[in-house]
C-alpha cells in the first residue's frame, strides 16, 4: 500500500504542470475573492466613499448647502450633474441610482414640511441601492430630517399654546429640537426618501439575464479553448504535416480554425438562449437583431481567445494548464462568477480587460435596459467585442508561424 501511494506521489510530482495548476488555481481564486469581496487592499475602519451622482432642481443655497453637507460625509463623494444626464446614466447602466433634489425642497425645508427628493434606481442593482438607500436615509435625515420635523413640531406648539410666556416657549423649543435632532425611526426613514425604479423589471429578471449570459461566456471560453487546442493535436498526429505538403497556403489552415471555432460559437450560445428562452421564459424575440448581432461580436471574441491560446503553447497540455487558470480569473474579473458591482472600485475597472465584461454588458444592455440597436452604448460594446476578437486573431496569425509551422 505504502509503495503504491509513493508511486502516485512520484508520478504527479514528475508532471510539473499539473503539480502547479494543482495548487495555482486554488491560490490565484482564493486572492481574486479576497480582493473582490473587499477581503484585503484597504486598513480596517477605513473604506473608501462612494461617488453618489446628485441633480439640483432646486438650485438654492438649502439645496446646496444639503450637497455640501452630503460630500463633506465619510460615506459619499458628491458628483453634480442635471437630472437628464443623471438619469441618462442610470439607463446606460453607468449608475446604480442618482439622487434628484427636486424644486421646492428650501420651502419645504422652512416650512417644516418633508423635503422632495427622491432616489431614481435601476431595480437590476437591487442590492447595491439597498446599501446605497440605508446610508442615505441616516446621512439625509441628520443633516435635515430632524431640523424640517421640528420646525412642523414647533409650529404646532406655537398654535396650540399663543399665550405661553418666551421663557418657557424657548425652553419648551430647545427640548422639541433636541428630540428631533436625532431621530431615526424606520417608519420615519422609509417616508422620508423617495425611491422610484428608472429600469424596472419588464419581461426578463436582472437575476436570469447574468445566469444566462455569465455563464454562457464563460463555459464558450472553455470550448473554443478545445477547439483551438485541436490543432496541437493535428500536430502530434501528423495531419497538420500533410496539410503543410498540399496546396494550401499555410495561412489558410489557421483560417479554418477560426472559421469551425466562430461557427461552433455561435451554435453554442444560439442554443444557450433558445434553452433559456425554452426553460425560463427569457425573451429573445423581441430583441432578434440586437440579440444576434451582441452573440456574433462575442462569438468572435471568445474564438479568438481559444485560437490564441493554441497558438502560443506546444502541447495539449500546456493549453489546458493555461486555459483553465486564465478563463476561471477572467471570469471572476469580468463578472461571470461576481457580480462587478461589489467589487472593489479598482477591480471593476480591471474588469474592462476581459471578453466578459463587454459580453455580459452588452447582453444586459438588450434584455435589461431595452438598448435598441442604434443606441451608441450598445454598439460601443460590440464594437470593443470586435477589436479584441481581431487583435487576438492578428497575434495568433504570427505565433502560428512561429511555434506551430516550424514544429509541425
Amino acid at each position: 500500500m505504502k509503495k503504491l501511494a509513493l508511486k502516485d506521489l512520484k508520478l504527479f510530482f514528475a508532471d510539473k504542470r499539473a503539480m502547479m495548476l494543482t495548487f495555482l488555481v486554488p491560490i490565484a481564486l482564493i486572492t481574486l475573492f479576497a480582493f473582490a469581496f473587499g477581503g484585503v487592499g484597504h486598513k480596517k475602519g477605513e473604506s473608501k466613499p462612494t461617488t453618489l451622482v446628485v441633480a439640483d432642481d432646486d438650485n438654492t443655497a438649502a439645496s446646496k448647502n444639503l450637497m455640501k453637507q452630503l460630500d463633506s460625509t465619510k460615506e459619499f463623494e458628491v458628483k453634480q450633474k442635471t437630472s437628464a444626464e443623471a438619469e441618462n446614466l442610470v439607463k446606460k447602466g453607468d449608475e446604480a441610482a442618482v439622487l434628484i433634489l427636486h424644486k421646492g425642497l428650501s420651502d419645504s425645508l422652512n416650512a417644516g414640511n418633508r423635503p422632495p427628493i427622491e432616489l431614481k434606481y435601476d431595480a437590476a442593482e437591487e442590492a447595491e441601492v439597498g446599501i446605497l438607500k440605508g446610508a442615505l436615509i441616516g446621512n439625509l435625515i441628520r443633516i435635515v430630517g430632524g431640523k424640517s420635523m421640528a420646525k412642523s413640531t414647533l409650529a404646532k406648539f406655537d398654535s396650540e399654546n399663543p399665550d405661553i410666556d418666551p421663557s418657557t416657549r424657548n425652553k419648551i423649543h430647545a427640548q422639541i429640537t433636541n428630540n428631533f435632532s436625532s431621530v431615526e425611526t424606520n417608519k420615519q426613514s422609509e417616508s422620508f426618501l423617495k425611491a422610484t425604479p428608472l429600469v424596472a423589471e419588464e419581461e426578463n429578471s436582472p437575476g436570469l439575464i447574468h445566469a444566462v449570459a455569465g455563464t454562457a461566456i464563460m463555459m464558450l471560453l472553455f470550448s473554443v479553448v478545445a477547439v483551438g487546442a485541436s490543432l496541437l493535436d493535428e500536430k502530434q498526429e501528423g495531419t497538420l504535416k500533410k496539410l503543410l505538403y498540399s496546396p494550401i497556403h499555410p495561412r489558410n489552415i489557421l483560417f479554418g480554425k477560426m472559421l469551425s471555432a466562430n461557427i461552433i460559437s455561435i451554435l453554442q450560445l444560439v442554443i444557450m438562449f433558445i434553452f433559456a428562452r425554452l426553460a425560463f421564459g427569457l425573451d429573445i424575440f423581441s430583441h432578434l437583431p440586437s440579440l444576434l448581432l451582441m452573440i456574433i461580436a462575442t462569438a468572435f471574441a471568445c474564438s479568438s481567445f481559444g485560437v490564441l491560446l493554441a497558438s502560443f503553447a506546444k502541447s495539449r497540455q500546456q493549453v489546458q494548464a493555461m486555459s483553465t487558470l486564465i478563463i476561471l480569473v477572467m471570469s471572476c474579473i469580468g463578472g461571470s462568477m461576481i457580480p462587478t458591482f461589489i467589487m472593489p472600485v479598482f477591480m471593476q475597472k480591471i474588469s474592462v480587460f476581459t471578453v466578459n465584461y463587454w459580453g455580459i454588458q452588452g447582453f444586459y444592455d438588450i434584455f435589461w435596459r431595452m438598448l435598441p440597436l442604434t443606441d451608441t452604448v450598445l454598439l460601443s460594446r460590440i464594437l470593443v467585442l470586435l477589436l479584441i476578437g481581431t487583435a487576438m486573431n492578428l497575434v495568433a496569425l504570427k505565433m502560428f508561424n512561429k511555434n506551430i509551422l516550424k514544429i509541425a
